[in-house]
């Protein structure tokens, strides 16, 4: 009798652990992705748009329940996520992770939604609190990019609030993101619009454009930059006396300063005033002269001969 008791309690002990690892399995498989539960006061369909790679986004659609939803999936590090409806004027956006988050979505003022359960979606709604409240909001933003290049928070912010940002300030802020920061949807966003934006303000990046040369060769401004010194580029034309004469007169300034001269002839090139890199560079008139550093950066455009030399200084006084 004792040896069937004995068995039964093995048989019993057994089975409970046996019901145990089969709850709890899916759980440690589980630990591996994530789960974004909410409640809303809409019905219907909504949308998970995951950022998940420096050019792509993958979508998921929940039908809600009773103003529920659910979205379970897997992302190998915290992501940008949007959260959106067909009733929805603009979508809620929130950092994905590998954890059960939980959101009460505000469907009328998506800003004003909460989420739980998110480390990273809390250090990012603390970024956007301290840059709503601060005294000069870009002055802070500045800051913060210029501290964390890397952050993975910093090229969605940039994006987002581009239109209150001046252009040679984002620019600026563009061109400080580093290592994970670059790796965004957003980011690549950025480094599209500096590409197809006319470079209209100092202290932004000088885009790359492509132009002929005499050999009608295409030739790209980042082949032919100095990246050691500086770059003077002048547009000009064989037909344009005043563009020659402005030319030798740059290269006296010059003389045995550390910058290379670019000569840009409009007429090399079949669409003359119609090429695509004038209408890039917002270049109107001929004599033109645009200065970029060694960093690629414009320190000054449709700079008039006379004030040329005040230019050189200024970039010899700086590099000292």
């Amino acid at each position: 009798m004792r040896e069937i008791l004995n068995a039964d309690r093995k048989a019993t002990r057994f089975a409970v652990w046996f019901i145990c690892a089969i709850w709890f399995l899916p759980l440690s498989l589980w630990a591996q992705g994530f789960e974004v539960s909410g409640e809303s006061s809409l019905s219907g369909n909504f949308t998970l748009t995951i950022f998940n790679g420096d050019s792509t986004y993958s979508t998921l659609v929940e039908k809600s329940n009773r103003g529920m939803f659910l979205f379970q999936g897997e992302v190998e590090s915290p992501v940008l996520a949007s959260l959106m409806h067909d009733a929805m004027s603009r979508p809620f956006y929130f950092y994905l992770e590998n954890s059960e988050i939980s959101i009460t979505l505000n469907a009328t003022r998506p800003e004003l939604s909460v989420v739980r359960n998110s480390r990273s979606n809390s250090e990012y709604r603390y970024l956007m609190e301290r840059y709503r409240n601060a005294s000069d909001p870009n002055a802070f933003l500045r800051q913060y990019v210029k501290e964390n290049p890397t952050s993975i928070y910093t090229s969605f912010v940039l994006h987002e609030q581009m239109s209150a940002i001046d252009e040679g300030v984002l620019r600026q802020m563009i061109t400080q993101i580093a290592d994970g920061g670059r790796h965004t949807y957003h980011y690549t966003l950025l480094r599209r619009w500096m590409r197809e934006t006319p470079a209209v303000s100092e202290g932004s990046e000088m885009p790359d454009f492509a132009f002929l040369d005499k050999s009608k060769t295409r030739r790209t401004f980042y082949q032919e930059r100095d990246t050691e010194n500086a770059t003077l580029i002048l547009f000009s034309a064989s037909w344009c006396d005043r563009c020659e004469q402005q030319l030798k007169e740059s290269q006296r300034m010059i003389g045995s300063m550390p910058v290379k001269t670019l000569v840009i002839d409009i007429d090399d090139n079949p669409n003359g005033w119609d090429a695509n890199y004038l209408k890039q560079l917002s270049v109107d008139h001929i004599p033109y002269f645009i200065m970029v550093d060694r960093q690629g950066v414009v320190v000054a455009r449709d700079i008039r001969i006379w004030e040329l030399d005040k230019v050189l200084k200024s970039m010899t006084s700086n590099k000292k």
